[in-house]
C-alpha cells in the first residue's frame, strides 16, 4: 500500500528530538562530560536518558536514568554507525 503524498511530507517534518527517541545517543556537555544512554524524553529544560553511562574526566558512572539541562549541552547525536582512524593529513 502506498503512502498518500501527505503523510509522507509529515514524516519528513518530524523533529529532530523525535527523531532521536528510543534511539541509543551519545550527548557531549559544553564542560566535556559525554553522556550515553537511551533518549526517552524531554520534560521541560532536561534531555531524559535511562540506562546511561556519564564518562568525566576522571570516573565513569551508570545510572538507570538522568535528567541533562539543554543549557550544558554542546551537541548530541546517535550512536556512530563506525569509527576510523584519521590519517595524519586529515587532522583539523
Amino acid at each position: 500500500m502506498q503512502k498518500t503524498k501527505k503523510k509522507a511530507e509529515k514524516e519528513q517534518k518530524k523533529r529532530f528530538l523525535d527523531l532521536l527517541m528510543g534511539k541509543n545517543v551519545i550527548i557531549q556537555s559544553k564542560s566535556g562530560i559525554i553522556y550515553e544512554g537511551i533518549f526517552t524524553a524531554k520534560d521541560g529544560d532536561y534531555y531524559i536518558l535511562t540506562h546511561a553511562k556519564v564518562i568525566g574526566k576522571n570516573n565513569i558512572a551508570y545510572v538507570d536514568l538522568i535528567g541533562i539541562k539543554h543549557n550544558v549541552i554542546a551537541h548530541i547525536h546517535v550512536e556512530p554507525k563506525k569509527i576510523e582512524p584519521k590519517e595524519s593529513s586529515q587532522v583539523l
